[in-house]
């Protein structure tokens, strides 16, 4: 009992030791608050990756692409089984994308992706990605809506003389007018990121659209052939893509597959046009790793080296894994702040020992045991870790609950914004705390805490009575 009542005073008591639990709390909390945000930006990059890629891609070894899509579609479904339950057939390129901003242009390097549109919604999140300049959803389609061509100088005109009596110049008037009308609003709609269609001057001001919908934009691309040659072709903006990703926001262009490949001259003969991707979604809970090596021999015997099989996240590999890297190397840092406390604890120990000589020594002459000293210094250092790492803990999370407002205050008073969101596109800090790192740092706490306290706890177990007192 002697153990525990020498704890709780020396705590209350020993305001030096203040200094200890101070450099416990602080680095536990900041552990937190860091492993909180970093998993809540890696879970919204994981999801938002995964969203706009599906989840197994085949892809081919020729940039043209193949035009057997079908036949590999059902080679996929016949190895995959149950597992596969949606694909959808999918055409890559690089190209130019220009539109005009008042009396001058953008300009700007894009990659453009020929899909179905319905059918790529079915294998993943590009549905969700898709809103027009309210921020409300649109349907995945490229069709372009009448509202969209009327707002055109011709197809203003055309609605204003479409209750004047019919005659000749009439409907001369109206054929010109439709003439120009598909100038100025192309038949074919596309989809673009929105940082490509917008300017974001960050600092909480409201985004600034310069493409709207209904705006005109050129795509220029290379096309197929022994000598590649700049293929050309016009489209009507009809929804913007917003995944949140700046990367993808800011260089995607989705225009309908059969489009893209007509400008890109791969259809073929039969009509069948070529494709240079396959996306795939397969059924949850589906090993991804163990289903692409069932898929990539089924494709090596259709084609030997020609396709590739990869999961999302190998496709995103180095993007993953830098988040994975940069977590870890903090995390060691991090921890670094605990073991300052930790010999913190270790000189505090030794000092007391080398004060309480004396009593140590009185203690152990009244029948205190060996292990009864040790346990005194050993539950000493428990108790300062568990204070430490408790506050902490509380801090922490009430840090990360009210992370957003303390970024609002700190924003404020240095004049500047503390998370820029011109990056990301989020609208708050993303948190996510994972009970199984909140146990870790507190149990790795309160090691480092009980490990401090060992060699200071032996040396003064190690005192003899005799000695001790030899001098008093």
């Amino acid at each position: 009992m002697y153990k525990y009542l020498l704890c709780w005073r020396y705590l209350r008591t020993r305001y030096i030791a203040l200094a200890s639990v101070i450099s416990v709390m602080l680095g536990v909390a900041t552990m937190i608050v860091v492993n909180s945000v970093m998993a809540g930006f890696s879970d919204k990059m994981r999801d938002r990756l995964h969203g706009v890629l599906a989840d197994l891609v085949v892809e081919s070894a020729s940039f043209d692409g193949f035009d057997n899509f079908e036949e590999v579609m059902a080679r996929v479904q016949e190895a995959g089984g149950d597992d596969v339950l949606a694909m959808a057939p999918t055409m890559e390129t690089p190209g130019i994308l220009k539109y005009r901003v008042g009396s001058g242009s953008m300009t700007r390097p894009v990659q453009i992706i020929g899909v179905r549109a319905a059918e790529r919604a079915r294998t993943g999140d590009f549905a969700e990605f898709l809103f027009d300049e309210k921020g409300e959803k649109v349907e995945p389609s490229f069709q372009v809506p009448e509202r969209l061509k009327e707002i055109s100088p011709a197809g203003a005109r055309l609605k204003e003389i479409e209750g004047e009596p019919e005659d000749a110049f009439k409907r001369a008037l109206q054929e010109q007018l439709e003439i120009q009308r598909r100038q100025q609003v192309p038949d074919q709609g596309a989809i673009i990121g929105y940082a490509l269609g917008t300017w974001h001057p960050g600092k909480g001001q409201p985004d600034v659209y310069l493409a709207h919908l209904g705006t005109k934009i050129s795509l220029a691309f290379p096309t197929s052939g022994k000598k590649p040659e700049a293929g050309f072709d016009e489209f009507t903006v009809v929804g913007f893509f917003k995944s949140g990703m700046s990367e993808y926001d800011s260089t995607h262009v989705y225009v309908p597959l059969e489009k893209l490949q007509k400008t890109r001259l791969l259809l073929g003969p039969d009509g069948k046009g070529a494709v240079n991707q396959i996306q795939i979604k397969v059924r949850p809970g589906t090993n991804l790793d163990r289903l692409a090596d069932r898929l990539q021999p089924a494709l090596d015997r259709l084609h030997p080296m020609f396709f590739k099989v990869w999961t999302w996240e190998q496709k995103q590999g180095p993007l993953l894994g830098a988040v994975a890297i940069e977590q870890s190397i903090l995390n060691i840092l991090l921890f670094m702040i605990i073991a300052v406390a930790g010999f913190g604890i270790l000189a505090i120990f030794s000092m007391i020992v080398v004060e309480k000589t004396r009593d140590i020594g009185v203690m152990k002459a009244l029948g205190a045991s060996t292990s009864g000293i040790r346990g005194i210094f050993l539950g000493y250092g428990l108790l300062l870790g568990a204070v430490g790492s408790g506050v902490g803990m509380i801090g922490g999370l009430l840090f990360v609950r009210y992370i957003n407002e303390i970024e609002k205050i700190l924003s404020v008073v240095i004049g500047r914004k503390v998370f820029d969101d011109s990056i990301y596109y989020f609208d708050m800090i993303p948190t996510l705390v994972e009970p199984h790192t909140l146990i870790a740092i507190v149990i790795g706490a309160l090691f480092i805490a009980v490990l401090a306290s060992v060699w200071p706890a032996q040396r003064a177990a190690r005192l003899h009575p005799v000695k001790a007192l030899r001098f008093e």
